[in-house]
């Protein structure tokens, strides 16, 4: 028999956990303070040792209980991840996909309908992640798109998408700018992506122009937004061209001087190949690579 502490008490220490906050714990729980730390207190007493101290007007777990916080979390994720699956089995095949916001706005979301279509008994549940690091999707996740190849122990990554970075402008800001030369960019409002602040440098060198400076402009957090300016007469773009294939045509945004790219490694999914659903995943594979 397999010697675990009550349950609730759990969920209220994990919740605890990543709020550093009875109050907040609580209010995600939609139980009293009361209640939470009620609950703290039987689990100390199971354990016969403290989880948590004061630390100003906050709480925090000490480092054993941190540690702990992290398993239990684990656990709590598979448990909802193995009872999610079980309340979809008898009817469509739930496929769950973790991915950037840029990937999932930009390209997934505008197809995935012409999948559904296809593929009517294939559920998909799209959640999104600010990081590009990919370990903490894994778990949760059927299938995690990255920028980049990874690697997991037991676990196959295929290439989705080519990565080349084209400069692109809307239609409107192009007819007011004299652009006849790679070289006149430099004197265009240009739109710059925070975590690739040197992308313009490297793309005014593939074009055969040297700069010493990266040339100023408005710098942005995630892909959509930066694409969404550019569509709105904001700037000139430095953008994956993938994301941008749809407005591209439908003449939203046009490609200046198309020869000079950035060549990045591509677009990945990783995913468990001996997995229940990994028929179902590399369905969604194989049509994702199959489209423009």
């Amino acid at each position: 028999m397999r010697k675990i502490p009550p349950f609730t008490a759990l969920r209220a220490f994990e919740a605890v956990s990543r709020h550093e906050s009875v109050t907040q714990a609580a209010a995600e729980l939609n139980v009293s303070h009361s209640a939470v730390s009620q609950q703290l207190r039987l689990l100390e007493g199971y354990f016969s040792r403290k989880l948590v101290r004061k630390a100003g007007n906050r709480i925090e777990l000490t480092p054993a209980a941190r540690s702990y916080a992290h398993d239990v979390r684990k656990s709590l994720d598979l448990l909802a991840v193995a009872s999610e699956d079980f309340a979809s089995s008898g009817s469509a095949h739930c496929i769950r996909i973790n991915a950037t916001p840029s990937f999932a706005m930009r390209w997934l979301i505008p197809r995935i309908a012409a999948f559904q279509r296809l593929n009517p008994r294939i559920e998909i549940r799209l959640e999104t992640s600010n990081t590009d690091e990919f370990e903490s999707s894994v778990d949760q996740t059927d299938l995690v798109i990255r920028r980049y190849p990874m690697k997991k122990a037991g676990l196959a990554c295929r290439h989705l998408l080519d990565d080349e970075a084209v400069a692109v402008v809307s239609p409107v800001l192009l007819s007011e700018l004299k652009v006849r030369h790679a070289k006149d960019l430099m004197r265009c409002p240009l739109l710059h992506m925070k975590s690739r602040i040197s992308a313009w440098p490297d793309w005014f060198r593939k074009a055969g122009i040297d700069i010493s400076q990266t040339p100023r402009g408005q710098v942005f957090d995630h892909f959509f937004l930066c694409i969404e300016a550019a569509i709105n007469g904001y700037g000139i773009a430095l953008v994956p061209e993938a994301l941008v294939s749809l407005d591209i045509a439908e003449q939203r945004l046009g490609v200046l001087f198309p020869q000079a790219r950035i060549i990045g490694s591509g677009f990945y999914g990783l995913f468990n190949p001996s997995a229940r659903k990994a028929r179902s995943v590399e369905q969604f594979i194989t049509w994702l690579t199959q489209e423009d």
